[in-house]
């Protein structure tokens, strides 16, 4: 045997893969042994085939199948290279574009609930909030009513799925002034997601301004009590609603095993 060869040990040393997963690539063609004694059917390697095993260990780590890294193997050539790997670099610019994706929403869902948890107990005040890219669902039927359960809720996430955002953020539901004014907080017109600006394009914006911010531990559609809390309070310090009223869970099922101890937020746009 040639001194420059490797035993499989020193080779999986080296490139850095295991024995096992040595013996897996030669079995399925991907990366033979340079030389095998007849005798004994121990592999042996050469140090330029350090460079193969890392490109194949590379290609795997961004995705590639064994069936193409082997297709490559059997074929490669600098044209064939040059577009093998600019299609998986597009596929890994992808990658990251979902993994920000959802690091945000695990973000938001952090900073969610921190904020449920440093709100301590049931409030009402008058907060200046910054604007905020809401992206929105489907236009909620007029006769849609919550107490009916979320049964347009698969539309929202079809809707949310086809503009490759990701899912998991709290859902809010909008309501308009104009049910505000009425009294029909019962019926929202939209559900929501609020995204940054950073991985999303703009989709609606919630204006910057004053907004009446109101908490209530309350399970899933009892807002009744915080919405004649926050109205009481419009009418005692004279403001005026000029807005819509957005309503999330800062703390919900995904955190709280008890209903009733999910925390409400609802957040009306006024002026003064």
């Amino acid at each position: 045997m040639e001194k420059e060869l490797l035993k499989i040990s020193e080779f999986s040393k080296l490139s850095g893969i295991s024995r096992k997963l040595l013996i897996f690539y030669d079995n399925h063609g991907l990366l033979h042994p340079h030389a095998t004694d007849q005798t004994n059917g121990y592999r042996y390697y050469s140090y330029r085939q350090i460079d193969t095993a890392s490109v194949i260990v590379s290609l795997r780590e961004a995705g590639m199948s064994l069936s193409d890294i082997k297709n490559y193997l059997s074929k490669k050539s600098p044209e064939m290279l040059i577009s093998t790997l600019g299609k998986q670099e597009e596929m890994l610019e992808q990658q990251i574009i979902k993994l920000h994706q959802i690091q945000e929403m695990i973000q938001s869902r952090i900073q969610q609930t921190q904020k449920g948890l440093e709100s301590g107990k049931p409030s009402i005040k008058v907060d200046d909030q910054k604007e905020e890219n809401i992206f929105l669902g489907p236009h909620l039927p007029a006769d849609y009513d919550l107490t009916d359960g979320w049964t347009h809720l698969p539309d929202f996430y079809a809707k949310c799925q086809a503009e490759n955002i990701q899912l998991g953020y709290t859902v809010g539901t909008l309501v308009s002034k104009k049910n505000i004014l009425n009294q029909r907080w019962d019926k929202p017109s939209h559900y929501y997601y609020r995204l940054s600006h950073k991985n999303y394009p703009l989709y609606h914006v919630k204006p910057a301004g004053k907004y009446v911010v109101g908490t209530i531990y309350a399970d899933y559609g009892e807002t009744d009590e915080l919405y004649q809390k926050l109205l009481q309070y419009i009418e005692q310090n004279n403001l005026e609603i000029i807005g819509n009223a957005y309503e999330e869970y800062l703390i919900d099922e995904i955190a709280e095993k008890n209903s009733a101890d999910y925390l409400l937020q609802i957040a009306i746009q006024i002026i003064n």
